[in-house]
C-alpha cells in the first residue's frame, strides 16, 4: 500500500511507521522537518506545514494515497485544510482523536456518547481547547469528507520509553523516590492505552480493515491514579503516598488534570477482530523502561543522536563551526555571582514575562537555545519538562528563550507539551546581554539553508544571529549561583544537576 503519515516522528506514531515499514508498504511521512527520526531511506519524506493550506495543496495536489494515518490535526481548520489538499485522492483517512470529545460519566462510554455528524463545528474560532478541538475536526471531517474517514479516539496513552511528556515517568519516580503524589479528593477511574497498543490498532485499522466511523482504543481496565501508583508500586516493592492537591496551586499530579470518570469501552474493536489486552499486564514492563530512561543522561540522549546523525563530513564541518565560534569569541556568558539582567520577553501567546517578577516567586532556571529547528534544542527542553513537577515541587520554575517569534514559540511549546515559560528573545537583545549573541558564520548559513531550516522564518530576521546555548541558575536576588555557556551545542547542563542546584537553596 502506498501510506502517507502526517505526523509519525514521536511516540506511538513512531511505532506505527516502523509496523507500516515491516510489512513492506511504501511509506512516506510529512512533517515540519524539526524531529529527527530513525527510520533511515526506509520512508519519503516530505517537509510541510500542515497548518498552511497553500503548502499541503502544493505538496499534496497530485498525490494518491491508499490510507492517510493524520496524528497531528487539532482543529476543524487543520481538517479544511486537509480536505482541500487531498480531494477524493485517498482511499482511507484515518485521525488519530481522543476520548477527550467525550463528556465524564460514571457508566463505561461507547463511541455513540458523542456523533460527530451532529456536532457543529466553527472555522473562525482564534483558538481552539484541545477537546473541543478533537470534537469540531471529526466533525468538520465525518460532514464533509470524500473519502471514508475513521477517527481513533485513543484513551490515555502511557508508555515507559518514549512517553515524551513524562508523566508515566513521573509516577514511577515518586513511588520510587518514596515521594507524595498529588491526586484529587475522590477517585476517579480512567482508561489507558499503552503506546504500542495503540500503534498496532492504528497499524490494524487502516491496512487490515474496511470499518469507516469513530472506534475507541483502550486496553481493557479501568484504574484510578492511586490504582495505578499501587501497581506502580508493587513492580518496585515500594508503598506510594498521597496528599490531595490542587489546580491552581500546580500540587496535582499529571493524570489528575480532570475530575471525571472515563470507562472507555472498546468492544466494537473487539467486534473487528482487535483484542486489546488489560492494561495490568502492561505495568511492570513499563516502569522497567522508565526506570531504565530517567537513569539516562541528557549527554547519552545526545551521544545516541549524534551517532545517528553524525558523518565523516559532518563532523568535520561541525569542527569548522566551533573553531569559527571560537574566533569571533563567542559564548563568554555570564559568571557565578553575576547579577542576571532583567528582562521582559513575550511568551508563546504574547504575554510579556519579567525576570525579576518571577523571581519574586522563587529561584529560576534559564535555558537559552536556539530553536525548534534544533534536535538538541528539543531532547533539552523535553528532558526539563520530565522534572518539571520536581522543579516546581521545589519551588523554582523554568524559562526558556530562542530568538524565534512567538509563533514558533508557540509550536515548540505545543509539540512538547510543554509546561514552562518558552519566550521570544526578538532580536537577541536579552541574549547580547548576557554575552551570548553571536552570528552564523556563511558556511553554516548555506548548509542550514540546503538542509531546509530557512532560520530568517524562525527568527522574524535577516542577521542570522542565535545565541550560545547556556543554562543558568537565578537565586531570589538576581544573582548566578550556577550554570555555563558553551559554544559546543552538543554539551549542556544535565537537568538533574540543575534540579539538584534549585533544591540546594531550601
Amino acid at each position: 500500500m502506498k501510506i502517507l503519515v502526517l505526523g509519525g516522528t514521536t511516540f506511538f506514531g513512531r511505532r506505527l511507521v516502523h509496523l507500516l515499514l515491516g510489512e513492506g508498504h511504501d511509506v512516506t511521512i510529512a512533517t515540519r522537518g524539526q524531529t529527527p527520526d530513525d527510520f533511515g531511506d526506509a520512508v519519503t519524506r516530505i517537509k510541510v506545514d500542515r497548518t498552511n493550506q497553500d503548502a499541503m495543496r502544493e505538496a499534496f495536489g497530485n498525490c494518491y494515497y491508499d490510507v492517510v494515518y493524520d496524528q497531528i490535526c487539532f482543529n476543524p481548520q487543520d481538517a479544511k485544510i486537509a480536505l482541500g489538499a487531498f480531494g477524493n485522492r485517498v482511499k482511507r483517512y484515518v485521525i488519530t482523536s481522543s476520548m477527550a470529545v467525550y463528556n465524564s460519566k460514571d457508566t463505561e462510554i461507547t463511541e455513540d456518547d458523542f456523533m460527530p455528524e451532529q456536532y457543529n463545528y466553527d472555522l473562525d474560532a482564534q483558538k481552539y481547547a484541545y477537546a473541543e478541538g478533537k470534537r469540531q475536526a471529526e466533525a468538520y471531517f465525518f460532514r464533509n469528507a470524500a473519502f471514508p474517514v475513521v477517527s481513533v479516539r485513543v484513551a490515555m496513552v502511557v508508555s515507559g520509553t518514549d512517553d515524551y511528556t513524562g508523566r508515566f515517568d513521573y509516577y514511577v519516580r515518586h513511588v520510587a523516590e518514596h515521594k507524595s503524589i498529588g491526586v484529587l479528593e475522590s477517585e476517579h477511574p480512567i482508561t489507558y492505552v499503552t503506546a504500542w497498543d495503540a500503534a498496532e490498532f492504528l497499524h490494524f485499522i487502516g491496512t487490515k480493515s474496511d470499518f469507516v466511523g469513530p472506534i475507541n482504543a483502550a486496553n481493557n481496565g479501568y484504574l484510578s491514579i492511586q490504582e495505578l501508583c499501587y501497581e506502580i508500586g508493587e513492580c518496585l516493592n515500594m508503598t506510594p503516598l498521597f496528599h490531595v492537591g490542587q489546580h491552581e496551586e500546580q500540587t496535582l499530579s499529571p493524570y489528575a488534570m480532570f475530575p471525571y470518570t472515563w470507562k472507555i469501552l472498546n468492544a466494537r474493536a473487539l467486534s473487528l477482530g482487535f483484542e486489546f489486552s488489560p492494561i495490568q499486564k502492561s505495568i511492570s514492563l513499563m516502569v522497567q523502561d522508565s526506570v531504565s530512561k530517567w537513569q539516562r543522561s541528557l549527554k547519552d540522549e545526545f551521544d545516541a543522536l549524534q551517532a545517528r546523525n553524525m558523518s565523516p563530513d559532518a563532523a568535520a564541518t561541525f569542527a569548522r563551526l566551533i573553531q569559527d565560534l571560537r574566533d569571533q569569541g563567542a559564548g563568554k556568558g555570564l559568571n557565578i555571582g553575576d547579577k542576571a539582567p532583567n528582562f521582559t520577553l513575550e511568551d508563546a501567546t504574547g504575554k510579556p514575562v519579567t525576570l525579576y517578577e518571577e523571581l519574586a516567586k522563587g529561584p529560576v532556571i534559564i535555558v537559552f537555545y536556539r530553536g525548534e529547528w534544533c534536535p538538541y534544542c528539543n531532547l533539552q527542553l523535553k528532558a526539563y519538562e520530565r522534572i518539571m513537577h520536581e522543579i516546581k515541587a521545589a519551588g523554582a520554575q523554568l524559562i526558556a528563550i530562542s530568538p524565534q517569534t512567538p509563533d514558533h514559540s508557540l509550536s515548540m511549546k505545543e509539540k512538547h507539551e510543554l509546561s514552562f515559560f518558552v519566550l521570544s528573545d526578538v532580536n537577541n537583545k536579552t541574549a547580547e546581554n548576557y554575552n551570548l549573541k553571536y552570528k552564523l558564520p556563511d558556511f553554516q548559513q548555506a548548509i542550514q539553508k540546503r538542509s531546509g531550516i530557512e532560520l530568517h522564518q524562525y527568527n522574524g530576521d535577516q542577521t542570522f544571529e542565535l545565541p550560545v546555548t547556556a543554562t543558568y541558575i537565578i537565586d531570589n536576588n538576581g544573582t548566578v549561583i550556577a550554570g555555563a555557556s558553551e559554544i559546543n551545542h552538543r554539551t549542556r547542563m544535565e537537568p538533574s544537576e540543575a534540579l539538584k542546584k534549585v533544591r540546594s537553596l531550601h
